[in-house]
């Protein structure tokens, strides 16, 4: 698929082609720039050149070809190059700032793709304030110099354990201040325990809440029900509802199991409220027993389908300048990252922080590389009460340690995929599933699809209208 390795032909000897992709979509021709992580609209005799270089034909370039990929920035003149200083980037690891702390492992609910074993996490158990205390202190002494911290609150379902979480929430706060640090607070939930106590807690301290919940009624009762089996979906709308009330810019989160479609899902949770809205396919648990790698793949079909859509849509929507519908659009977006990536050309080297500026930290005080892993032992990193942090198999880069992303076009954009579902889908972390990899390679293809459409004015309008922010200066720190 990828057509991304570096070539240098023996008679095109003072030039180096860097890596690039081309694909083409809808009667048009596209090319990505790996390194520079940009894409571009490519005419057919640029298209040819690019395809007779990679199949080794193509003996010289004649001017215009040069002065089209030198556009590109995929030509360069080895002889005007200065020697590169190879720099290490699995080297001095960002400090933990970002804390998730298990309030609890136990839920109500019993969801029918839980990777928490039920929310217990093969333990089970609630958080006491010795080690809750102990977790905050960890993270203060691990941030090193930085000032700003983060605490995520888990569970199973963390608002089983609310006392904890505003025992917590006060100790953090006095023992910041007392180190001229600040911190903020953030939890997932489902929102099922969710009263006036706790909504007015959530606002009074601005933590920031992301509220799991599958769209439909007939998806959140058959996927999310009550541990004794009934629905949840009847006890839980009211609630989220009081929610967005109080904190309308709190985000919805679904997971999508087997061939549903992420429209409909999407559709239902913007009605509900949700200004914004992510979806995920379900992955494996790692606390059922072993893998079963020879799993046949997720149906993915709807979501591939769901994306061709999309992008039609962002182009159909800049093209009208709607920009109100572009904003919702944008709040439910699969290729919004994608896009921003390109746009901004950003290079993502890890897929998340996990094992880097994150930290999982169970009931027990044990520290895994992030909230997912809790309870498998060869994920645990060290305790809270122990010294040292045995991390530095989460440090290196899939870009350039995995053989399979290092020669992937989309390597800077995935950066080799979530952790927890290479190893329930592969049996490794660093071993991202076929599947998967097919759907990110896609969006990135698919916003290079419409990037390369933008023109000058179209990028402008979507930066005015605050679609997308501006691309940030490199001198910025």
């Amino acid at each position: 698929m990828t057509e991304s390795k570096e070539q240098q032909n023996p008679t095109m000897a003072a030039y180096l082609i860097k890596p690039y992709h081309l694909f083409h979509h809808q009667g048009r021709s596209y090319v990505i720039n790996v390194e520079g992580m940009s894409a571009s609209t490519i005419d057919a005799a640029t298209a040819e050149v690019l395809q007779q270089i990679t199949s080794g034909e193509i003996l010289s370039l004649d001017s215009g070809a040069e002065d089209h990929l030198k556009k590109l920035g995929l030509l360069v003149d080895v002889s005007k190059q200065p020697p590169k200083v190879k720099k290490d980037i699995n080297k001095d690891p960002m400090p933990v700032v970002n804390l998730s702390l298990f309030l609890t492992q136990s839920c109500n609910l019993k969801c029918v793709y839980c990777y928490g074993d039920e929310g217990k996490y093969g333990s089970g158990g609630n958080l006491d304030e010795k080690t809750a205390f102990q977790a905050v202190d960890w993270l203060l002494e691990q941030s090193g110099k930085i000032k700003k911290l983060h605490i995520g609150f888990f569970g199973g379902e963390p608002f089983l354990n609310f006392p904890m979480m505003k025992t917590v929430v006060e100790y953090a706060r006095n023992r910041v201040q007392e180190l001229g640090k600040d911190i903020e607070f953030n939890t997932t939930t489902n929102a099922t325990l969710l009263g006036d106590e706790q909504i007015a807690f959530i606002k009074e301290h601005k933590i920031r809440v992301m509220v799991s919940f599958d769209g439909t009624k007939e998806l959140q009762d058959a996927q999310r029900p009550f541990a004794n089996g009934q629905g949840s979906y009847d006890n839980t709308l009211p609630r989220i509802k009081k929610l967005l009330e109080a904190v309308p810019a709190t985000p919805g989160h679904a997971v999508i199991v087997g061939a549903t479609d992420p429209k409909i899902v999407k559709d239902a949770m913007q009605e509900i409220g949700f200004a914004e809205v992510s979806v995920v396919p379900a992955s494996q648990s790692l606390l059922a027993g072993e893998p079963d790698t020879t799993q046949s793949a997720r149906d993915t079909q709807e979501t591939f389908q769901s994306l061709e859509q999309e992008a039609d849509t962002w182009i159909d929507l800049v093209g009208k300048r709607d920009d109100e519908s572009l904003k919702k659009l944008k709040n439910k977006s699969g290729l919004y990252h994608a896009l921003l990536t390109l746009l901004h050309n950003s290079k993502q080297r890890h897929a998340c922080g996990a094992g880097l500026g994150l930290a999982a930290v169970s009931c027990a005080g044990d520290i895994y590389l992030c909230h997912r892993f809790v309870g498998r032992d060869e994920y645990k990193m060290g305790n809270v009460f122990e010294k040292g942090l045995n991390r530095e198999e989460y440090l290196k880069s899939p870009t350039t340690e995995s053989a399979v992303c290092a020669a992937c076009f989309a390597k800077y954009y995935c950066a080799g995929g979530c952790k927890h579902d290479n190893a329930g889908s592969c049996g490794s972390i660093a071993t991202p599933a076929e599947d998967i990899c097919r759907l990110k390679c896609r969006e990135l293809e698919l916003a290079a699809s419409i990037v390369g459409r933008l023109g000058i004015e179209e990028r402008a309008f979507l930066v005015k209208q605050d679609i997308f922010p501006p691309k940030p200066c490199p001198l910025d720190f």
